[in-house]
């Protein structure tokens, strides 16, 4: 029998996406030894978000080691004012027993193994003090607020003057997003703005009749390259980030990285981690995003300096502390 010590990596790391691996090449650089994939031995792992946290915690459990559990958000209609059902973990399964009464507004069993992840890690890590609170509140679980970063390899300002314009919104199609408002604004100027919004989502029938109604020229689009991506933010006039709920909100700093003028929705991440760069407008108020936008048209570029602290290189300093205890 083959008796001889089997390798130990210092980090098995679940990321559901590529995003939530753009720390992980800064920390291979520090000597740090991390696992993307497979079963074999670490001395902490890391569940970067909600859709691999379940296999994480069962990862951890069944290797003994300790997990830190990375929470974006806990999106309030989702919760609603209900409870969490009860979840145990045994012989590698998740049993849930439904709770009596009020339960979670949406998907309950998927939140409450959640909460069950989150509680029984190591540490608890979120972005931003709105998340923290949110964890405590909900969760009753202590936080380490550790944010991560926007891809700062990738969004930077177009190396020659390049022509602007129109209104652009990246992220998902949803009702929370509330890309309505910017194709209500864009209606309102004289001759009307066009609109161009990146994301897929239910919301899409809606957007595309409400600009049919409004006169207002409006591109859909999903699947876009990365690239394209990039370009499409250096190319827009303005970027508007009407958003009714974050728990980090990377589409700003996305947009202010390409030296874009941007427009935000006023709300606890957004004031977080952008300052007073951005032009900030009343959630639901047309009038003050249609002011906003004007003068973010007229103004000057954003100050970039504003995002040092979330960059990937700021990020991977951040996790590289808080991992160290774990790998001494």
């Amino acid at each position: 029998m083959d008796e001889r010590p089997r390798p130990v990596d210092d980090v098995r790391w679940f990321a559901p996406n590529r995003f939530c691996t753009l720390v992980v090449p800064r920390l291979r650089d520090r000597g740090l030894s991390i696992a993307l994939e497979g079963d074999g031995l670490a001395r902490v792992a890391v569940a970067m978000g909600a859709q691999v946290a379940a296999a994480a915690y069962a990862y951890a459990a069944r290797h003994r080691c300790p997990l830190i559990h990375y929470v974006w958000d806990l999106p309030p209609w989702r919760l609603g004012r209900g409870g969490h059902d009860w979840v145990w973990h045994v012989f590698g399964r998740y049993v849930g027993v439904p709770r009596v009464g009020r339960r979670y507004a949406r998907r309950p069993g998927y939140y409450s193994r959640l909460r069950f992840v989150a509680v029984h890690a190591r540490e608890v890590w979120v972005p931003s003090e709105h998340t923290a609170a949110s964890v405590r509140q909900r969760w009753g679980v202590d936080c380490r607020q550790v944010p991560f970063c926007f891809d700062s390899d990738r969004f930077t300002p177009p190396p020659a003057a390049v022509a602007r314009t129109g209104l652009l919104s990246v992220s998902r199609l949803t009702a929370q997003k509330n890309h309505a408002a910017v194709i209500r604004a864009a209606a309102r100027f004289a001759p009307k703005l066009p609109v161009r919004v990146i994301g897929r989502g239910p919301e899409q029938g809606a957007l595309e009749r409400l600009a049919a109604e409004l006169g207002v020229s409006c591109t859909i689009e999903s699947g876009v390259p990365d690239g394209d991506v990039v370009t499409a933010y250096r190319t827009a006039e303005v970027v508007v980030c009407p958003s009714r709920f974050e728990g980090f909100g990377l589409t700003p700093m996305e947009a202010i990285a390409c030296a874009t003028p941007v427009v935000v929705s006023d709300i606890p991440s957004h004031r977080e981690f952008l300052g007073d760069v951005p032009h900030f407008f009343t959630l639901d108020d047309d009038a003050v995003l249609v002011s906003a936008i004007g003068a973010a048209r007229s103004g000057p570029p954003p100050a970039r300096d504003v995002l040092s602290g979330v960059t990937i290189d700021a990020a991977a300093e951040r996790f590289a502390q808080g991992l160290m205890p774990y790998l001494r």
